[in-house]
């Protein structure tokens, strides 16, 4: 079996909604179906303004009887006071956890083995089982197999030792999902101004066109339906010198989008593209040249999907 590695992700929080009306809150708010939450399974969800654009994303799995969600830690706060908002008078409670627990990333080892997202590496699964402060929560990243695992622990350093991984950086895991072709939402996506199929939502499984209504549900089902998506969030190799996160993509003069996420030791970014401009043009960001790459999971064609408004 090969090496297994482990990144604890600062920039993580966890938040737990819990209460009696917990499962129906939520499912009546995020885009994918909470119903599909079990112990050891995680769904990646999203809450969007009504008018259908991003507004956060986050990983849900259960805690007795309560649900935590794996989120930006950087705007957990703001999710908090979100969820408030739409409150009402459910009978739910939410709870920022974030300065007790800790967000943990596997990757590698058998991980790209496993093509159902509910199974675990072994060495993984020993850990619900062992010491209850290394890990209550473990679960497959839902988005995509070769992504890993996930684990919410108080105690991260000791989680890693018992799952036998070699410790790695924050950095070691986004070069891994960069080249892998999977956007972060704190680096990658822009609250209140990106749609969720832009950054691929629909393709990582984040988004259940088949639930029924959820904030922003109208415009997200009807892009969907009309196969309008004019942007997707694409990898890109990178000739020259590694464009930094926000500079402009041009094709033949013309503005083709923006340049998020890089990895200077792979020469890879991701950058938000115009579809309609970017078949056989020569892409220019800052000095560099960058050549789209269709990630291998994606059924997205690099090109204009319709002339839908």
């Amino acid at each position: 079996m090969s090496e297994l590695k482990a990144a604890i992700l600062p920039d993580r929080g966890v938040l737990r909604v819990g209460g009696a009306d917990a499962r129906e809150f939520l499912q009546g708010l995020v885009t994918n179906n909470v119903d599909l939450v079990k112990p050891g399974e995680a769904i990646y969800a999203g809450l969007l303004t009504p008018q259908g654009k991003f507004l956060f994303d986050f990983f849900i799995t259960s805690e007795d009887g309560g649900f935590i969600l794996d989120c930006d830690g950087g705007r957990v706060g703001e999710l908090q006071k979100r969820l408030t908002f739409y409150k009402l008078r459910a009978n739910i409670t939410l709870e920022d956890l974030s300065a007790e627990r800790s967000v943990i990333a596997f990757w590698g080892g058998a991980q790209a083995a496993f093509p159902d997202p509910a199974s675990t590496d072994p060495r993984l699964a020993a850990l619900m089982y062992s010491d209850p402060r290394l890990a209550a929560l473990v679960y497959s990243d839902p988005r995509l197999a070769a992504l890993g695992h996930r684990a919410i622990s108080s105690a991260p350093e000791a989680a890693i030792a018992a799952a036998g991984a070699r410790s790695a950086t924050p950095a070691d895991y986004h070069r891994h999902r960069i080249a892998l072709g999977v956007g972060d939402a704190a680096q990658d996506f822009e609250p209140d101004r990106s749609f969720p199929l832009e950054v691929n939502f629909d393709e990582l499984h984040g988004v259940d066109f088949h639930k029924g209504c959820f904030v922003g549900q109208e415009v997200t089902s009807r892009t969907k339906r009309r196969g309008s998506v004019r942007k997707r969030l694409i990898p890109c190799r990178v000739q020259g010198d590694l464009p930094k996160p926000r500079t402009p993509v041009r094709a033949s003069g013309r503005e083709a989008g923006t340049v998020f996420s890089g990895d200077a030791e792979t020469g890879r970014v991701l950058a938000l593209l115009r579809l309609d401009l970017i078949e056989g043009a020569v892409l220019e960001a800052g000095e560099a040249t960058l050549t789209p790459e269709r990630p291998d999971w994606a059924a997205f064609s690099l090109a204009e999907e319709s002339d839908e408004i």
